[in-house]
């Protein structure tokens, strides 16, 4: 092995992963983390090491240990990859690479988890398709990513948490892993993240400031009732599940709630000062979710 590979592979080993879920708050998370006294997380967020070709043979660390160089010494070392918590074949790789590594995943109402993940996309035209094409799609194919080239996203199987949770509890400890339901946080950050920084063995007396939503996007569609009870079957039994894995109430996950304006009702709201304030109820990573039509047919997990 080349000395800067050789080097870098006996760099300190990272401390803690936030691992998701995508678009349940894993952002705000990394933004608040990177600022706590002893943590060190490096700017680019998501490095992808441990699910995807970087992981190689398993014995070459250099391309993650690169974005640690300038980490001070002693420093909490971590990052954030809200996609590992759906690829749970990456979390013995985890563990092999660090056995006491803390682990850190948020789950987000699954239902508003996909449609965040689809608007997120569409809104950066990396997906055409209207919601509920998509996760029809992905339904329909019992998740079969050579369907078609946008399934990669997996809108919808990506939600289902149950499996994912009892993956982390057959690698890890229970003390190794904080679960944290995306509404519990987004109502009480600061309390959240201070106990984030207590599993990950920092400090939590440090001074407190709320950040402004750091991923949140002007949306211009809106989920509306009709797709959410549509969708609501496929996730009811996988629901059920969590609630007895993790003893969390999750009867907002079955209930649909109107969401904040879209972008393009803000601006008409902007045009008209005396326009009626519709406050919204889902003040998370979101401006806003989706109107697209959708036919009578109830999709069902395959």
């Amino acid at each position: 092995m080349p000395f800067l590979k050789s080097w870098l592979n006996r760099r300190p080993r990272l401390d803690f992963l936030v691992v998701g879920a995508e678009k349940a708050g894993t952002t705000a998370m990394f933004s608040y983390l990177k600022r706590v006294p002893g943590v060190h997380i490096p700017l680019p967020k998501e490095l992808n090491f441990f699910d995807r070709d970087a992981w190689g043979d398993g014995t070459d660390f250099s391309p993650l240990h690169r974005w640690f160089v300038f980490a001070p010494k002693d420093a909490i070392l971590g990052e954030a990859t809200p996609t590992y918590l759906m690829n749970p074949f990456c979390f013995p790789r985890i563990r092999d690479y660090n056995p006491g590594m803390r682990i850190i995943a948020i789950l987000r109402s699954p239902i508003r988890r996909a449609f965040s993940a689809w608007n997120f996309r569409r809104v950066r035209f990396r997906d055409k398709r209207d919601f509920m094409t998509a996760v029809r799609v992905e339904i329909e194919s019992g998740g079969d990513l050579a369907v078609a080239r946008e399934n990669k996203y997996r809108y919808m199987s990506a939600g289902l948490y149950a499996e994912q949770i009892r993956a982390l509890r057959e690698t890890f400890s229970d003390d190794q892993v904080l679960l944290i339901k995306f509404e519990d946080f987004n109502r009480d950050q600061e309390t959240w993240v201070r106990r984030a920084a207590r599993h990950i063995g920092a400090r939590d007396d440090f001074p407190f400031e709320k950040t402004r939503r750091p991923n949140a996007w002007g949306y211009k569609h809106r989920l509306e009732k009709d797709q959410f009870e549509e969708l609501l079957p496929y996730y009811e039994a996988d629901i059920a599940e969590v609630e007895r894995l993790t003893g969390w109430d999750c009867s907002d996950w079955r209930r649909f709630e109107k969401s904040a304006r879209t972008a393009t009702e803000e601006a008409a709201a902007e045009a008209t000062p005396d326009a009626a304030t519709d406050p919204g109820t889902d003040a998370g990573t979101d401006a806003g979710t989706d109107a697209t039509t959708a036919d009578s047919t109830a999709p069902r997990r395959a």
